[in-house]
């Protein structure tokens, strides 16, 4: 390695590794001149192609995070006494990085060596990945293992595209916010998938399911948490919007009877005996809704034993699929089912093993993400039984990665549970204190958690049994601004 004196660079010069070698001591000789540099520069040590630098660098970050001085005499004992190739010992580079770093043109210098370095390491980065994609098609591989190979590439490749985009346009958080803005402008609204019920718009105090967001939904077994999402799931379809549905527990044919029941109000029993029970026109109405919903962006998966990875693989095909523009919205039914990586972890790990994976596929897609979770039964204990965070899958800790979650809760099915098992009149009065009266087909959502609103926001909807199907109170908002 010929560590000379840095030439002047020229912007419309092609950048070359000897270029990045340059741009990169002179990045570490201002860091030796103003070790606050390291912290916004936003290098890693993988971007360095030399040995040295990557091992100056990694140091200097150590040092820098226990708030350690960066210098020749602080950085000298993880620097080797002698590495080949050089005509001057580490020891002596480190000095002459701290004499470069007093020279003032250096920093001046600072941006356009931090973008030579990047765009260096990511053209380093993407000849890799053409050198181990001509490994594969070399290779012998069955379908599976090659699909596997090929996602695994496509992912990586998107993670460098996401890079240069930033490198690119210099994104600042000013910046991305005004993006952010003026295409939420250009769309009358933020971009994201449309709400089905104004009741949850208010209580989630967003217009949208905001694309890059993970929502979760809380409720228990027969609370009407299945039914409530089919109705969210129409309502984008409808709209125009990309549905993937992951359901452990419905299939498809189950999901269009449930949507028939509550769009045309064709109850599943009907449906079950459509000669004897159904009218003509009710059999037509059936006939073209599964028609129609052929033709639109959605796909039913019925899960079986898949964990997260496979999960995201779904999602990021079926969302290059469908892709018109529109945000994808991804349901999955629901997080205790997915299969962990490690099933001897606690259910808070591998809960988060889940939402963190579902998190960045939301972000890097451009999709939003609902997941569902079953009540974990600790609410069964208490006697005022409505959700709390410790009734999630996971626990309180879940709610990490979520930017909100939303519950639904009964108090209808809970009063019945208790009056059920109510012993003496003193159980009658707690019943009665707790749930009170007039609750019969009313459903309460709230959240417990949202990242950007009012978590004490709560709203009620009417449940009809018979049709599995919410009914909003709340005048429906023109449908131009929905179909965002």
């Amino acid at each position: 390695m010929n560590y000379h004196a840095a030439r002047e660079f020229k912007a419309n010069d092609r950048i070359t590794e000897d270029d990045a070698l340059e741009a990169a001591e002179r990045f570490l000789a201002c860091v030796f001149g103003d070790n606050t540099v390291l912290s916004d520069s936003g290098l890693d040590a993988d971007d360095f192609a030399d040995g040295l630098h990557r091992l100056i660098f990694k140091e200097a970050q150590r040092l820098y995070q226990t708030h350690q001085h960066i210098n020749a005499v602080s950085m000298k004992p993880a620097i080797p006494k002698h590495l080949d190739g050089l005509s001057i010992s580490p020891a002596e580079y480190l000095t002459r990085l701290t004499m470069m770093g007093t020279d003032p043109t250096i920093r001046m210098r600072l941006d356009g060596d931090i973008q030579t370095i990047k765009g260096v390491a990511l053209a380093r980065s993407l000849r890799q990945e053409a050198e181990f994609a001509a490994e594969i098609a070399s290779e012998g591989h069955t379908l599976l293992t090659l699909d596997e190979e090929i996602e695994a590439l496509e992912q990586r490749l998107r993670e460098r595209r996401t890079r240069l985009a930033q490198l690119q346009s210099g994104v600042s958080p000013g910046s991305s916010y005004m993006a952010m803005f003026e295409a939420s402008s250009r769309r009358d609204g933020v971009v994201g998938v449309p709400i089905a019920f104004p009741e949850l718009a208010r209580v989630l105090s967003e217009p949208v399911f905001e694309a890059g967001n993970l929502y979760g939904l809380l409720s228990s077994s027969g609370e009407g948490k299945s039914s409530f999402t089919m109705q969210l799931i129409y309502h984008a379809v409808k709209s125009g919007h990309p549905v993937l549905f992951l359901s452990y527990d419905q299939s498809a044919a189950q999901c269009v009877r449930q949507m028939i029941a509550q769009v045309h109000g064709i109850d599943v029993r009907q449906q079950r005996d459509p000669a004897k029970l159904m009218s003509d026109h009710e059999r037509d109405a059936c006939i073209k809704f599964a028609s129609w919903i052929d033709r639109q962006p959605l796909e039913i998966i019925r899960c079986q034993r898949e964990g997260i990875d496979r999960l995201v693989a779904y999602a990021r095909r079926f969302i290059k699929k469908h892709a018109n523009g529109k945000t994808p919205f991804v349901v999955l039914d629901h997080v205790g089912k997915v299969k962990p990586a490690d099933p001897r972890l606690s259910a808070d790990r591998i809960s988060g093993d889940i939402t963190v994976e579902a998190k960045a596929c939301a972000d890097e897609t451009g999709s939003a993400w609902l997941l569902l979770n079953q009540r974990n039964g600790s609410g069964d204990k208490r006697d005022n039984p409505r959700p709390i965070a410790a009734d999630l899958y996971g626990g309180t800790n879940a709610r990490a990665d979520y930017d909100a979650v939303i519950y639904l809760y009964s108090a209808e099915k809970y009063k019945a549970e208790r009056e059920k098992i109510a012993a003496s009149d003193a159980d009658w009065k707690k019943i009665n204190r707790v749930f009170g009266s007039e609750i019969e087909g009313v459903r309460e959502i709230g959240v417990i958690k949202s990242r950007f609103g009012d978590p004490t926001i709560t709203a009620t909807l009417k449940f009809i049994p018979r049709y599995t199907r919410y009914v909003s109170e709340t005048p429906k908002a023109p449908q131009e601004r929905m179909d965002l």
